[in-house]
């Protein structure tokens, strides 16, 4: 595929909000093209096409970069052009190991903090996710609905947490996690990870600290699992 090719499959920017940088539209675009493939491992990033395709000036697309690559996302070297991260097993295991350690001490946290309109909220998700699951016909929906569940879940823990630093540090792995765009969930694996979900929601709703934690890391490990043996060699 072309630099020029590439570009032009880059989705169109968030809508306009207020409070919104236009680098960070940017960034949410080029981010969700990594996420999706659209942008390959190894593909070089052209910062002068992608602020034409997306109507925009360097500047935002040059802050959007930064951000990528302290994400782990794109890489740079001193005087070389961007490119897409390619990831190996070895990063499939330190991203979650880093998950795992995060994650787990959220979900102990939030066993004592979560408040219960979250927890229904939570438990409804969980619900609805199970029976659009049992309803879908289309694969590709049910992934898309699945990740949506997925990240609004663990996002939830991390908020209930109540440390920015652990929320943020939370964030960078799981974008990590997507960045991982070679492997793929499969629609059938869904019950499995909802129960693994259902699991946690029980040992939160309980306020069973270290029940939380424990259902995190096992849940955290069996798809470090899943995904190590998805890798390519």
């Amino acid at each position: 595929m072309s630099i020029a090719e590439m570009s032009q499959e880059l989705p169109a920017l968030p809508q306009d909000q207020d409070d919104q940088p236009l680098s960070q539209r940017v960034y949410q675009a080029m981010l969700s093209a990594i996420i999706s493939g659209q942008l390959k491992p190894g593909e070089v990033v052209n910062e002068i096409r992608l602020a034409q395709e997306l109507g925009v000036s360097r500047t935002p697309v040059h802050t959007a970069i930064r951000e990528l690559v302290k994400d782990g996302l794109i890489t740079q070297e001193a005087n070389r052009r961007p490119v897409v991260a390619r990831f190996s097993r070895e990063d499939i295991r330190e991203v979650f190991d880093m998950r795992k350690l995060l994650e787990s001490e959220a979900a102990r946290i939030a066993a004592a903090q979560l408040d219960r309109v979250t927890l229904k909220a939570l438990s409804d998700a969980a619900d609805a996710m199970d029976a659009g699951a049992a309803a879908s016909v289309d694969d590709t929906e049910a992934l898309v609905r699945w990740a949506d569940f997925d990240d609004n879940f663990h996002l939830a823990i991390a908020d209930a947490c109540g440390s920015k630093r652990l929320r943020e540090d939370i964030l960078r792995y799981r974008l990590l996690h997507h960045g991982l765009n070679q492997l793929r969930m499969r629609a059938e694996l869904i019950p499995q990870a909802l129960a693994e979900h259902r699991k946690i929601l029980d040992a939160l709703a309980a306020r069973d600290g270290d029940a939380a934690s424990r259902a995190m890391q096992e849940h955290l490990h069996e798809w470090q699992a899943y995904y190590m043996q998805r890798f390519p060699l």
